[in-house]
């Protein structure tokens, strides 16, 4: 699948799978410097994230980055990341740093990085009968995934629907 193409300047509902390259194509090349510096950005704290936590599955993307808004102030990004990486990356007082830098969402603030982002930390788990363990992973993906198809709006009920889609952005695969 690849990055649909825009419904009234917005993606269409649903979670989007593409590449980094074809959210680059569809997003950043021929646009302007100001989405171009963003994306810059995201790629930048993908590495680092992945260097800290030494595999990261997915990132989910939406936001203003994700529509025809020609100068977004940032990407949205939650990156998809098994719970005893993060577990384990904290042992390390700079990697526990970093790791903290992006749950108190300070990356704008510490690295100068214009991307807003979060960790889900992936539980996973075998067969389709829900476990207590899991819990809590269960109920953040609901929440970003409810979160990232909804889109502002002044009017209460209009504001609690989903109405745009996101991308998903297979980085080192779920293994």
């Amino acid at each position: 699948m690849s990055v649909p193409e825009l419904n009234a300047g917005r993606l269409p509902l649903g979670r989007w799978t593409a590449t980094i390259e074809e959210v680059e194509a569809a997003f950043v090349t021929g646009q302007s410097e100001r989405r171009q510096q963003i994306w810059a950005d995201w790629l930048t704290l993908t590495q680092a994230m992945r260097e800290v936590v030494e595999a990261v599955p997915a990132a989910w993307l939406g936001g203003s980055f994700l529509t025809e808004k020609h100068e977004p102030g940032d990407i949205d990004s939650v990156y998809v990341v098994e719970s005893w990486r993060v577990l384990g990356a904290k042992v390390d007082e700079r990697k526990s740093q970093f790791l903290q830098t992006v749950a108190d969402k300070r990356v704008k603030e510490v690295f100068g990085l214009q991307v807003d982002c979060f960790i889900l930390e992936w539980v996973p788990r075998p067969g389709t009968n829900p476990v207590h363990w899991a819990a809590e992973y269960r109920e953040s993906r609901g929440y970003w995934d409810d979160l990232w198809s909804r889109e502002r709006s002044l009017d209460l009920r209009e504001n609690s629907l989903p109405r745009r889609g996101y991308v998903e952005v297979i980085l080192d695969g779920y293994v």
